[in-house]
């Protein structure tokens, strides 16, 4: 069984955006949030598999101040276990549900979408996941084809399909996140296709999608927006939603979409969290 180091903090809320920010840049995971509703406080639970990671980490935190409550050597399925009482189903947009239990069929009017908790992936809580949703949602997947780049455990690729998608590419330059994408896949009784790619890389040079969605952080969107087969994916009139941008780096995005014919025509914003959608020009 692996063993974790387990770092518990308090968390101002004014803070949350910007070290989950980080944490997403860094490329690490193994955290939650917990909030205390008795005495109205936040924690942050941080995971560490590897001590090489520990230094980087705390000294990324102690810019921010926070207090260490605890510190100790834990299991993987001891902190799941603990982090599954936290959370419970919600309603991630209006009219889709999300299920983190895989012992427990839910009936609820509308969409539910099957995720099992684990140590790299989340389940749909935040709030950037929330926001690429409700853009999917308004650019309409039934019958289109749409690819999914940065598909993490595979949950948006899984609500265009419930949305009516007629086909699904998701990418991931993540091994774990590939197979968490092909397990949301079974859970939710879906087809969609899964490739291990750097971006575009692993996209055919005859492959079209209407609709491209990625919710990463702004850097990453950015290059996504430079590679050279971004253009030829999108079909004539294609749709692009980005989520993940904070307020400072909306600005550089916008400006990288023009440059590659993009035109803005929704935002939707959580917290100090941006989505953007986009259509290309003809």
């Amino acid at each position: 069984m692996d063993k974790f180091y387990e770092f518990i903090y308090e968390l101002e809320s004014n803070e949350e955006e910007k070290i989950i920010d980080q944490f997403i840049k860094y490329g690490f995971n193994s955290f939650y949030i917990e909030e205390d509703v008795e005495s109205s406080k936040t924690f942050l639970k941080l995971y560490v598999k590897k001590e090489e990671q520990i230094k980087d980490i705390l000294d990324l935190l102690s810019l921010y101040g926070l207090r260490l409550l605890s510190k100790e050597i834990t299991e993987e399925s001891q902190w799941l276990e603990e982090w599954k009482k936290t959370i419970n189903v919600f309603e991630l947009i209006d009219g889709v549900w999300v299920n983190p239990f895989s012992d427990k069929k839910i009936e609820k009017p509308g969409i539910v979408l099957n995720v099992i908790p684990g140590s790299a992936f989340g389940t749909g809580l935040h709030s950037t996941t929330k926001l690429a949703a409700e853009l999917l949602r308004k650019a309409d997947c039934i019958g289109k084809d749409v690819i999914d780049v940065g598909t993490g455990s595979g949950i948006l690729s899984v609500l265009a399909k419930k949305f009516g998608a007629n086909r699904v590419l998701a990418l991931d330059n993540d091994t774990l996140a590939i197979e968490k994408a092909k397990e949301t896949a079974i859970l939710n009784d879906v087809d969609i296709e899964i490739r291990e790619s750097d971006l575009l890389s692993a996209v055919e040079e005859h492959e079209r999608f209407d609709i491209l969605v990625s919710n990463i952080v702004a850097e990453v969107l950015i290059q996504l927006m430079k590679d050279h087969k971004f253009d030829k994916v999108l079909k004539e009139k294609g749709f692009v939603i980005f989520s993940g941008i904070i307020e400072s780096k909306e600005k550089s995005v916008i400006e990288q979409a023009k440059e590659v014919n993009l035109v803005l025509r929704d935002r939707t914003e959580d917290g100090s969290w941006i989505a953007l959608l986009f259509h290309k020009k003809t």
